[in-house]
């Protein structure tokens, strides 16, 4: 790995470079997703509330000179089990998959999950996506619950 650093979210710089990679990072993940402006335009609305809720959500960049490469988005959640931290999205640019940034990314979220005193973190990730799952995997995540689905 060179020189890039994970750091935290700035919104003057970062925010049009993370809503540019909405339309992959859900393309990436979803087969049949269709990106519009209104999903685009929603996805603008939930980034600014990064900005409102910071307690709630934390973005993290991987920054390479000042160009994003990469970041994950983690909010603090709360079901009948308790709070819990969520990763909502990871992103790594086409040029920095494959070679480490993706756990460095996690690592940032796990620290800062424990700074907060949150006992436990939860992801989804579209089976097909294999190198997200085993990236998981060997950080040490455990399959909870399925989602299933049938054509008809």
């Amino acid at each position: 790995m060179g020189n890039l650093t994970v750091r935290p979210y700035r919104p003057a710089t970062d925010f049009r470079a993370i809503l540019d990679c909405q339309c992959d990072l859900y393309e990436l993940n979803f087969p049949r997703f269709v990106c519009t402006p209104d999903f685009v335009a929603e996805q603008a609305g939930r980034l600014r509330q990064v900005q409102r809720r910071p307690y709630e959500h934390q973005i993290f960049v991987l920054d390479d000179a000042g160009t994003l490469a990469g970041f994950v988005w983690v909010a603090i959640r709360m079901d009948l089990q308790g709070v819990f931290g969520s990763v909502d999205q990871v992103y790594l640019k086409p040029a920095y998959r494959g070679q480490g940034y993706g756990a460095l990314l996690m690592e940032a979220v796990h620290r800062h999950l424990k700074t907060l005193g949150v006992a436990y973190v939860r992801l989804y990730v579209t089976e097909s996506n294999r190198a997200a799952v085993n990236l998981y995997r060997r950080l040490g995540y455990e399959t909870i619950r399925l989602e299933m689905e049938r054509p008809l």
